[in-house]
C-alpha cells in the first residue's frame, strides 16, 4: 500500500527519511483499479470523523502530518488553505487500521509523524 502526501506548493525542505515515515497501516480492503471512482464512493472510514463538518469520512481521508486534524475530501477542498500553511496532509484512499493511525496522534505532545518542517512560512 502506498500513502500519498498532498502538498499545496513546492517544499522548502525535501521529505527524506532512511526509515519509513509511517508504519504499515494494514489495509483491510483493496482499491478496484478498474473503477476507482466507484470504489471511493463506497469507501467509509468507520472511525474517522471530519474535523470540519463532523461527519464520518467517506471516500478520501486527509490527515495532517503534524497535528491530528482529519478532513473529508469535500472539506479538504474548502479548508486546506485555512489550515496552518506550514502543514500538509497525507491521503488515505483505502481502509486503514485506525488503531495504528490513532497512535500517530500528537494529542499528548508526542512528536508529529514528520519531525521537521518542509515549509518555512
Amino acid at each position: 500500500m502506498h500513502i500519498f502526501f498532498k502538498l499545496l506548493r513546492p517544499v522548502d525542505r525535501p521529505i527524506e527519511s532512511q526509515f519509513a515515515i509511517l508504519p504499515i497501516l494494514q489495509p483491510s480492503g483493496r482499491l478496484n483499479s478498474s473503477h476507482p471512482k466507484a470504489y471511493l464512493a463506497t469507501l467509509y472510514h468507520n472511525a474517522a470523523l471530519c474535523d470540519h463538518c463532523m461527519d464520518r469520512i467517506k471516500g478520501v481521508w486527509f490527515r495532517c502530518v503534524y497535528c491530528a486534524k482529519d478532513l473529508c475530501d469535500v472539506c479538504e477542498n474548502l479548508n486546506s488553505h485555512a489550515h496552518n500553511r506550514t502543514h500538509f496532509f497525507y491521503v488515505f484512499n483505502v481502509p486503514v487500521n485506525t488503531l495504528i493511525v490513532a497512535e500517530l496522534d500528537n494529542l499528548e505532545g508526542s512528536p508529529p509523524v514528520l519531525n521537521y518542517p518542509v515549509y518555512y512560512s
